[in-house]
């Protein structure tokens, strides 16, 4: 959840006007910018307090005094806030708090599974009441889908979830291949990817004996592949046809009936009943509808502290001209209710779903969340499910000798090896981030990378076990070596002659500055003047440094890539070639990984003004390949 979100307030005293909203809402966001959770999310139940007759009107710079005692009372709740993950909050709970997007959603999916979902006020939070809501904002939030799938699977409850979920689990899953820019392939069921993510979602299957459906079991399989394997997830998409096989003839046939009216429907999960209709003689608590949220932004495009503020009471509704609001009935609501969803059956079609019910701005919500048959299809929970194995979130962090390593996926989204956020559909190299850095890193310090403790991090983020090679899963890169001519830009001016290499049958160019740009079959004609500095080369024998020979593997690639490396990073920095790739990576730092981000954090006194002048210390932001949010971050530790 991003910014700050006025599910519902009250203010007495002031006639309505048309920007009564906006003016709050902004007064609000400047009181409350001091309360900044980061990546938390902070849900308020209530922040009382009297403002001033002119408060409203008063300049932006009186908000932080005008709004005082509102702020100390909602810091103080927020210091008492309850965590719903980690244990059990009571309904009446002043404040809740979730670490970050993905266990927000993951305790939205637990108390759907639960039909607590209606009886905890912080879920007013949801894009959409009841139900829809929490279908809405797993497809909003594509990014903390694996994060939260894997947080339901330490419970045991992320095939049952994924069971509820139905058809529009498609929905879910494209939302996933869009924003991970994952390719859409079948890879063979025998292919050593394939194989790895069965044994790495094991437990799966021991919670699903029954099946699942096709839809949700592709849906599973990818979302949890990313969290748990991502480097094999983007070599095997889509499950082996073997996997948690489809529901069974017998079952899809009592589902039919169900739907049909030909069985008994499990307990209903019911949306709140407004005020006038529980007078009417409907059954369910009487309590007023949800208020759509106001997003609240900053002028330049930044947000504040995710704070959801909500009245105990209900929301009086919009005074008449000249009537006090205490005398308006209280049967007056903002619209009709969704009609109650049941369990198994099908959910209200979006021509009978009511205004107040979609979502206030349209982000990304799909109609569809009203068509599918079978939204809260949800089995009952199976007996002594085991448990299934902790996802490695990175709280404490690690701490490494070779924080610098991660400065290399900066060159390489300069280089365009990776995207970033301007090429979301576009994956870049089939290598996967973390497996890049593996072996670009040993290669530039040697085996001492083996023993650093980041070593085993990029095993164990990228999915990969200690025994398998990094880049196992990823196809085979070409054979042949060829750098885009827009590399050597930066050498456009040198005068000195490349060098020549044949041998067994290959052709090898040698840049004057240290590194291969050309390794081709020997009867391929090559056109130097494609490439900026080029000077005709002069023919050398053939030695142990400089020798051709076609690429075999990504440690093959890794080996010719290293040295161009060396000398663009020499020629970026002004360091000496033979030592800039040790002094860039030789950065003691602690790295914290969670669902969405990778935060590297080093000391800012000990960072050259070289590696900041050349920009290989800017935040990347979200990464599609990586499947993660990377993070600088500079404390003030002492330099060297």
């Amino acid at each position: 959840m991003d910014g700050l979100r006025i599910v519902r307030a009250r203010v007495r005293g002031s006639a309505q006007t048309r920007e009564l909203a906006a003016r709050f809402a902004r007064r609000a966001e400047v009181a409350l910018s001091g309360l900044d959770p980061g990546a938390a999310i902070l849900c308020l139940r209530e922040a009382g307090g009297v403002l001033t007759d002119d408060a409203l009107a008063a300049p932006l710079s009186r908000a932080q005094a005008d709004w005082g005692p509102i702020v100390r009372q909602a810091r103080a709740r927020l210091a008492a806030a309850r965590h719903p993950w980690r244990e059990a909050v009571m309904p009446d709970a002043l404040a809740v708090c979730f670490a970050d997007t993905a266990e927000w959603l993951a305790c939205a999916a637990l108390d759907l599974l639960a039909q607590r979902i209606e009886r905890c006020w912080w879920w007013c939070s949801l894009p959409l009441h009841g139900a829809s809501g929490v279908i809405a904002a797993w497809q909003q939030h594509p990014q903390a889908v694996p994060g939260a799938l894997a947080l339901l699977a330490q419970r045991g409850r992320a095939v049952h979830f994924a069971q509820a979920v139905g058809t529009q689990a498609l929905v879910l899953r494209q939302a996933l291949i869009r924003h991970f820019a994952v390719g859409e392939l079948a890879t063979p069921a025998e292919s050593p990817a394939s194989v790895a993510l069965e044994h790495a979602l094991s437990d799966c299957a021991a919670s699903a004996p029954e099946g699942v459906p096709e839809a949700a079991r592709h849906w599973l399989w990818l979302a949890l592949g990313l969290a748990r394997a991502p480097a094999a997830v983007s070599a095997a998409p889509r499950p082996p046809a073997r996997w948690l096989a489809a529901l069974p003839t017998r079952e899809l046939s009592d589902r039919a009936a169900m739907q049909n009216g030909e069985a008994d429907a499990p307990p209903p999960l019911r949306d709140q009943p407004s005020v006038g209709a529980a007078r009417g003689g409907q059954q369910g608590v009487a309590s007023e509808p949800p208020v759509a949220p106001i997003r609240v932004h900053h002028a330049i495009g930044r947000t504040v502290a995710s704070i959801l503020q909500a009245a105990n009471d209900p929301l009086a509704p919009p005074p008449t001209e000249g009537t006090p609001p205490e005398q308006q009935p209280e049967s007056t609501t903002r619209g009709a209710r969704q009609p109650p969803m049941r369990w198994g059956l099908p959910a209200p079609s979006p021509a009978t779903n009511p205004p107040n019910m979609s979502s206030p701005d349209g982000d990304g919500v799909d109609a569809a969340i009203f068509a599918t048959p079978d939204v809260l299809a949800v089995p009952a929970p199976q007996a002594n499910m085991p448990a299934a194995p902790a996802v490695d979130a990175g709280g404490a962090g690690i701490a490494t000798e070779y924080g610098g390593a991660f400065h290399l996926l900066n060159l390489a989204v300069a280089l365009g090896l990776y995207p970033d956020f301007t090429r979301p559909a576009d994956r870049g190299l089939a290598l996967h981030p973390w497996d890049f850095i593996a072996l670009l890193a040993r290669e530039l310090i040697g085996t001492d990378f083996d023993a650093d403790p980041l070593s085993t991090w990029l095993a164990n983020a990228a999915g990969r076990p200690q025994d398998c090679a990094a880049g196992c899963w990823a196809d085979a890169p070409n054979a042949d070596w060829r750098l885009p001519a827009h590399w050597l830009a930066p050498w456009a001016a040198q005068t000195r002659a490349w060098r020549r290499v044949e041998a067994d049958g290959r052709c090898g160019l040698w840049h004057p500055a240290g590194f291969c740009v050309a390794d081709l079959p020997a009867d391929e004609v090559v056109d130097g003047a494609q490439w900026p500095g080029w000077v005709a080369p002069r023919r050398v024998r053939a030695s142990a440094r400089v020798v051709p020979g076609a690429i075999r593997s990504w440690g093959d690639w890794a080996a010719r890539f290293a040295p161009f490396v060396r000398a663009r990073l020499a020629l970026a920095t002004g360091w000496p070639q033979a030592s800039a790739a040790d002094r860039l990576l030789h950065r003691p730092a602690t790295v914290r990984r969670s669902a969405e981000r990778v935060v590297v954090q080093m000391s800012l006194a000990a960072l050259p003004i070289e590696v900041r002048l050349a920009g290989l210390d800017r935040d990347l932001g979200w990464l599609p390949a990586a499947g993660c949010d990377l993070r600088y971050r500079f404390d003030a530790g002492v330099g060297p």
